[in-house]
């Protein structure tokens, strides 16, 4: 696990060329759509498979105040995010947008919906065998691809890979004394929309609150019953990790720093 994590040194070597960018799910939810013909709609979800924790699919709203017109759009038809207008790219019509399966009312979404959505945009699914693919330029990466994630409770039998952000959003963080905080946001790498951080707010755990990153690497297990995710530390020392500003874009150096710390509590097992 640990020589995957903590690659930082052969990573330093190669900042210049990191040209990968960190981007907040909740910034992006509230995003205005632009599909080739015109723009309507906004951003209201991003789902992730629990095999790979990459984003599959963004959920869509043309609704207003009194009614919902929700819709789920897969991940191969994402273009570029225009940052600075705060749109969304998508490479479809308007009207194939609109005419797609409408998702069910309880979230996450079955794997027959799955199907369907995929049979009326014809693609094939990216299960049972994982469709995640290495970078052709890795040392753009970081953390190193495949990313270690969470193992999930076998004895749960929850009949669908696919999670929703707005669902693991508050999940509480449990570390191996006590709770440390709940998931504020998710953080994912904007070239192949995997989801490398967890935002942590601390605020309900600890009388001088801040905000923590936590790599999906990290993390032991995860219980989307209980909603909880567990990491093996204690909570004293993960409260001395380097905090997170949203303010402050993440940057090579911070990532480096954040490496460096959890490297040396893992070796240790404090």
């Amino acid at each position: 696990m640990f020589g995957i994590i903590f690659q930082y040194y052969n990573y330093k070597k190669h900042l210049k060329f990191n040209i990968v960018m960190k981007r907040s799910l909740k910034e992006l939810s509230g995003y205005k759509v632009q599909a080739i013909d015109q723009q309507d709609g906004k951003v209201i979800d991003f789902l992730f498979d629990d095999e790979s924790w990459v984003v599959r699919y963004v959920e869509i709203d043309f609704g207003n105040f009194f009614i919902n017109e929700r819709v789920i759009i897969p991940g191969v038809f994402f273009d570029k995010i225009d940052y600075k207008e705060k749109l969304f790219n998508i490479n479809l019509k308007l009207e194939t947008i609109k005419n797609g399966p409408k998702p069910e009312t309880k979230m996450p979404v079955s794997r027959k919906y799955e199907e369907a959505l995929n049979k009326y945009y014809a693609q094939n699914p990216y299960w049972p065998v994982s469709t995640y693919y290495p970078p052709a330029h890795p040392k753009e990466y970081y953390p190193p691809r495949p990313l270690k994630v969470p193992a999930k409770i076998i004895s749960e039998n929850i009949n669908t890979n696919l999670r929703s952000f707005q669902e693991v959003n508050g999940y509480i963080i449990q570390a191996i004394d006590d709770k440390i905080g709940h998931i504020e946001d998710i953080i994912i790498d904007d070239a192949d929309r995997q989801i490398v951080y967890l935002v942590i707010d601390t605020s309900n755990w600890m009388p001088l609150s801040k905000k923590l990153l936590i790599a999906v690497e990290w993390l032991s297990e995860i219980s989307y019953l209980d909603q909880e995710a567990q990491i093996n530390l204690l909570s004293k020392t993960i409260k001395e990790a380097p905090e997170f500003n949203y303010d402050s874009p993440i940057q090579t150096e911070y990532e480096i720093q954040l490496y460096n710390f959890y490297n040396d509590v893992f070796k240790n097992k404090l």
